[in-house]
């Protein structure tokens, strides 16, 4: 006779004892566990639970999940290009996630899809009841991904915007504002000459920090060359800073779209013997891990991942408890961060 939360034999206590226990089988445990209440009567559910109870098998996370019929997991989707740079601004964003989930006792299912069929593994986790609700990024406003969400009454929320059609379970932070106060603040110490470098894509964002970037420069009374404005990839952008910073007269601040563009440009300025935020100032925009680690530390436009995630989960356990609302998207203000490039 096992006593509760105790082992045979050493043997941790599982699903296989349970069923053995209850007089059914393995497959209708899991169903039980599962919350899959299509596939058992009441009288089966209590010989199961009652099993569990008296082998000890319930954990506190099993005990939540059989009361409320839930996982206590919310999933988060990630694409392929983001795990390649996790490293970076994604692993900063993930780790909030994570955090924000354990603060209210969940846990983050990360999930990413194969090959060009992304809605594949949304169906199944769908079908499989695996998660409470789905957390999105790098949102293109039209989102597929948000639609079946939406259609199929899945609580989700999205850190970028959506479409004005769907729901608007979404937190960003206004990129344009944020590029504004970073040439604000370049003006005040005195540049003049600009340049803006960024990785090309049409995602709304990037569009939006070139914007802020440029509207605010027009505001005080500076124009651009369309030479100074350049969007590529990563060896592009290599070569593009090489030739501005090489020129007869060099811009005084390179503006870029991101920590990660921006650490680029600081090798370039290291490797043609350039003091960086002496001779040449460079900012970037997100305020992740890349900036604290650059020498000098990147002066950038932190966006509040902390905030936005414990937003996300919120905004997710709302719907969890009481369906979709229309509540409006949440649009968050950049914090100015000062560090040694400029």
């Amino acid at each position: 006779m096992l006593k509760a939360g105790m082992e045979q034999g050493r043997r941790r206590v599982g699903i296989v004892d349970v069923a053995a226990a209850a007089g059914v089988s393995r497959q209708t445990v899991s169903n039980v566990l599962n919350g899959r209440d299509e596939y058992y009567s009441a009288a089966t559910y209590e010989k199961v639970t009652s099993a569990m109870r008296a082998l000890g098998y319930q954990p506190n996370r099993a005990a939540q999940t059989l009361r409320s019929r839930r996982s206590m997991q919310i999933g988060y989707h990630i694409f392929g290009e983001q795990l390649d740079r996790a490293q970076g601004f994604t692993l900063h964003f993930l780790l909030a996630l994570v955090k924000a989930g354990s603060d209210v006792d969940h846990q983050v299912l990360v999930f990413t899809h194969h090959h060009d069929d992304p809605l594949g593994v949304f169906k199944d986790l769908v079908a499989r009841h695996a998660v409470d609700a789905v957390v999105l990024s790098e949102s293109g406003v039209e989102d597929a991904r948000a639609r079946f969400l939406a259609d199929s009454n899945i609580p989700f929320a999205s850190f970028g915007r959506l479409a004005p059609d769907l729901p608007q379970h979404w937190v960003d932070v206004d990129n344009a504002a944020g590029m504004g106060a970073m040439v604000d603040l370049l003006v005040a110490e005195g540049h003049q000459r600009f340049a803006y470098l960024g990785t090309d894509g049409d995602q709304y964002w990037k569009a939006e920090r070139l914007d802020g970037f440029l509207q605010r420069l027009s505001h005080h009374g500076l124009r651009l060359p369309k030479t100074s404005v350049f969007l590529g990839p990563d060896q592009g952008i290599r070569r593009r800073a090489q030739q501005l910073l090489t020129t007869k007269n060099p811009p005084s601040a390179i503006v870029t779209s991101s920590d990660a563009v921006a650490a680029t440009v600081l090798s370039v300025a290291h490797s043609l013997g350039l003091r960086v935020g002496t001779d040449v100032a460079i900012t970037g925009f997100d305020g992740g891990a890349v900036g604290l680690v650059t020498e000098p530390t990147l002066t950038t436009a932190r966006i509040p991942v902390e905030r936005i995630a414990r937003e996300l989960i919120a905004r997710c356990l709302r719907q969890v408890e009481h369906g979709h609302d229309g509540e409006p998207g949440l649009l968050l203000p950049t914090d100015l961060v000062r560090g040694g490039s400029a």
